[in-house]
Formats: C-alpha cells, sequence, structure tokens
C-alpha cells in the first residue's frame, strides 16, 4: 500500500510537543462536500497552539492543498475494494507515528477503520455523523456493528436534531456520549460580493435571473428533478438560467438529461468550484431539491449570502428552513410542485427580500463558525482528558 502524506513514517519526532495531536478522518480529498468542509473548517479553525492537526484519507485529491497552506499534516490512504485490512494496520500505523490522542472520524466506513485502528491504542475516538439515511441504508449487520461501534466511543457528534434524535431513541447511545452540534459556517465571507464580472465570463445577461444549486451531483441531491422542473419554468420565464455547481459524481448522466431538454442552451455545469461566494453573489434563488440530507452548509451559506432558498421538505432542510418564513419548501420529489414555487419566488421580488432577510438573519443567530468550533474544542478537551 503507498501512502502519500507529509509524514514520515520511520521515523519518531525530533522535539517535545505538549499539544493535542488530532487526526481527522474522512473519506475522500477529491472535492469540497458538506461533510469534508465541516471538517476543513473545523481543522483550520483550531487554535495551532492547542492542536497539532492531522488530515487521513482514503484518497487523494486538489483538497489536500488547502489543508498544507495552514500547516496540517495530511495523508492519503488509498482504500481498496471491499473490507481493506491492509488499510486498518496503515491508519494503524499513522495514529501510532503521530502519536494521535484524539480522532474524528466522519461518516460510516472512517469510522469503521477508525475503531479497528485504535484498537489497544491512547487515542480517544469521536465519531460525527452527518446523515442519518444512510446509517438507516445500511445492511442488518452493518447497523448492529454501528452499534457496536458507537457503544465503545467517547463521543458521538449529532449535526442536527433529528441525528441526535436517532442516536438516543433508535440507537440507544448513551446521553452523556452523544453531543449536539450544529454545523456553522463563517457568514460574513458569503455577504456581499460582487458577482458582474462573473455573470459575464458564464455569458449570463444583465436582466436574466439565476436559480442556483451548490452540491455534488449525487443521487440523493435529485438534480435530475431540478433540471426538469426548470425546463417547466422555462415555458413561462425565457430569461433565465440554471447553474449547477459540484463534482459530478454521477459520470455525466446528468448532462446528458439536460441536454435533452428544450431547455438545454440555458443550463450551465460548472464542475467543482473555489468561487462559492460569488457564484451565490450571481444566483437570484438558490434550490437544493434533495431526497435525504444531514444539515446542509450550502442552505446556511446561501441564506448568508442573502439568496432565498427553495428546498424539499425532508429532514435535514426542513430543520433550517421554515416554509414562507426563512424560505420555502415543496414536497419532496414533486416536480409540479417545485416549478411552481420557483416561479412565485422569481416573479415576487418582496417575497424574494423578505425571506432573504429573514434567512440572513436566522443564520446569523443560530449557525456561527466560531461557536461550533467553541463546541468541538471543548469536546475534545473532554475527551482527551478521559482515563
Amino acid at each position: 500500500m503507498v501512502i502519500c502524506g507529509m509524514g514520515n513514517l520511520s521515523s519518531g519526532k525530533n522535539a517535545p510537543d505538549a499539544r493535542i495531536r488530532i487526526a481527522f478522518i474522512l473519506w475522500t480529498l477529491s472535492g469540497m462536500g458538506g461533510s469534508e468542509k465541516v471538517v476543513y473548517d473545523l481543522a483550520r479553525k483550531l487554535n495551532p497552539i492547542v492542536y497539532n492537526v492531522v488530515i487521513v484519507s482514503f484518497s487523494d485529491g486538489p483538497v489536500r492543498k488547502l489543508y498544507e497552506e495552514f500547516g496540517a499534516t495530511v495523508y492519503a490512504v488509498p482504500k481498496g475494494p471491499g473490507f481493506d485490512l491492509s488499510l486498518v494496520s496503515a491508519l494503524r500505523r499513522i495514529l501510532l507515528e503521530e502519536e494521535i490522542d484524539v480522532v474524528n472520524a466522519h461518516h460510516f466506513g472512517p469510522l469503521l477503520y477508525s475503531h479497528l485502528s485504535t484498537i489497544g491504542l491512547k487515542a480517544k475516538l469521536v465519531y460525527t455523523e452527518h446523515s442519518k439515511w444512510q446509517l438507516e441504508q445500511l445492511p442488518l449487520f452493518l447497523k448492529l456493528l454501528n452499534r457496536l461501534m458507537l457503544s465503545r466511543t467517547q463521543a458521538v457528534v449529532a449535526i442536527s436534531k433529528q441525528i441526535e434524535q436517532y442516536y438516543l431513541h433508535r440507537l440507544l447511545i448513551k446521553k452523556k456520549c452523544v453531543h449536539f452540534i450544529a454545523n456553522g459556517i463563517d457568514a460574513p465571507f458569503f455577504r456581499g460580493r460582487d458577482g458582474r464580472y462573473l455573470r459575464q465570463s458564464l455569458g449570463i445577461g444583465e436582466r436574466e435571473k439565476v436559480v442556483g444549486v451548490i452540491a455534488n451531483l449525487r443521487p440523493e441531491k435529485n438534480h435530475k428533478l431540478l433540471i426538469s422542473a426548470f425546463s417547466e419554468v422555462v415555458r413561462s420565464m425565457e430569461d433565465i438560467r440554471l447553474i449547477l455547481v459540484g463534482l459530478d459524481c454521477m459520470d455525466g448522466e446528468l448532462q446528458k438529461i439536460a441536454a435533452q431538454s428544450h431547455a438545454s442552451d440555458k443550463i450551465l455545469f460548472l464542475g467543482s468550484r473555489q468561487d462559492v461566494p460569488e457564484l451565490l453573489g450571481i444566483f437570484d434563488v438558490f434550490c437544493l431539491p434533495s431526497t435525504h440530507e444531514g444539515l446542509p452548509l450550502t442552505v446556511l451559506e446561501a441564506m448568508a449570502a442573502g439568496v432565498p432558498v427553495v428546498g424539499s421538505d425532508v429532514m435535514g432542510i426542513n430543520e433550517v428552513v421554515t416554509h414562507d418564513v426563512n424560505g420555502l419548501l415543496f414536497p419532496s420529489n414533486d416536480e409540479r410542485a417545485l416549478a411552481d414555487v420557483l416561479l412565485r419566488l422569481l416573479r415576487d421580488k418582496d417575497l424574494q427580500s423578505r425571506l432573504a432577510r429573514a434567512g440572513e438573519a436566522f443564520v446569523t443567530e443560530h449557525f456561527s463558525l466560531d461557536e461550533k468550533v467553541d463546541a468541538y474544542d471543548k469536546l475534545f478537551h473532554y475527551v482527551y482528558q478521559l482515563a
């Protein structure tokens, strides 16, 4: 197994380091999805005087550079097909060499390998789950294994109240081990961006309205529904564009669907982008039509940018969007309802302004990144001090 990383696994440290050595374990460095953004924000905001940050991913990619820019040690440990026993030994070797005190695993796969790799080590294990529905889709054996691992984990983080309730009442995790820490964002970072140059570079006219979504192209994000609903909207409103931003995880399937639409010339696929605030600055409406969600950061980012939000009425989205208060909801997977909601919002400037103001105020009050980092900091210290 080839391990790509900054660390030197054949030599010890040159000098004692009193900082808490924390390893974040995640699936990939290929793109910045919701859970990857949570780890990135947390890792870069933790006090470097207190923490020595190590990132371990099961695949390499361009996000590695973002971590290295603020001094994190990064390892990419390629995972083989199926259950990869060699990954356990490779991860364990990294944890030993880096003398890791706390491991924070994100999602079930990283939890499984982190759990096995930390058996018999001093490292304490903290698990953050981002999606209840992914746990519910596990085969029975893995559900039982998940429950066993969580019962032996020092702390479990729920990013939403719905996940917290699932931990407590379905998985019967002890209350003292479950910690609710909502996702947070750096709201000022998304405000007041001038999108005029970006509009021009994308060939979008000054009078054209823009509906946009920022989410990796995965089946559960339901971009297919948005493309279909947008095609209906175009029949009533011609000066409009649809922008889809995110890493393509569906091998071009959505592009083929869009190409067959009568609105194909109005649909733009931009791939993975680093200029999210600027993109939000040109959106008139942000729409997330997912069939399943955890607690979507992109919805919070859109609200922070002052963009009115439309979302499907599913767990996760409806925990942050209250219909007709700080956004609009539509029944999940209902193409006609989505088209109607989009038309209503695009035609009503007063409604756009009201929802945008309410969304921005809601995010500012409830989803501070600094408060999230502070909560994780306290949790990591608590776990670190456990006997």
